[in-house]
């Protein structure tokens, strides 16, 4: 990986469920997502690449979705567990949609991403 392209900085979160006990409703909540180190995962040097956005009627409102390709340096973390994070960027949310690897598995993350509809939740 050629580190001059990591010129951003992102935050990776993870959900947290909590469950009231007096109504029983279960909220999610957000916080900072760690490695299998435990290294917290904020202002991680990333990579990236917006797309084109698009706008369309859906429930009688116009919604707008972003796309991104975002490279970050390999990190150790179950690959399911990292679909249900989120990605924090410029002020923007990023569900995470697709997570691959390069060729040794172990260089970096290339992340597929969207954002506009629901800020990743």
């Amino acid at each position: 990986m050629l580190s001059y392209r990591l010129r951003h900085v992102v935050t990776l979160q993870k959900p947290v469920e909590s469950q009231d006990p007096t109504t029983g409703a279960v909220t999610i909540a957000w916080e900072t997502a760690t490695d299998d180190s435990g290294t917290q995962l904020v202002d991680v040097p990333a990579e990236v690449l917006t797309g084109p956005g698009r706008e369309f009627r859906e429930s009688g409102t116009t919604q707008s979705e972003t796309t991104a390709r975002i490279n970050l340096r390999w990190f150790p973390v179950d690959r399911l567990e990292l679909y249900q994070w989120r990605i924090l960027w410029d002020g923007r949310v990023y569900n995470i949609g697709s997570a691959e690897t390069d060729r040794t598995a172990r260089r970096e993350w290339r992340l597929k991403c969207t954002d506009g509809l629901n800020d990743g939740e």
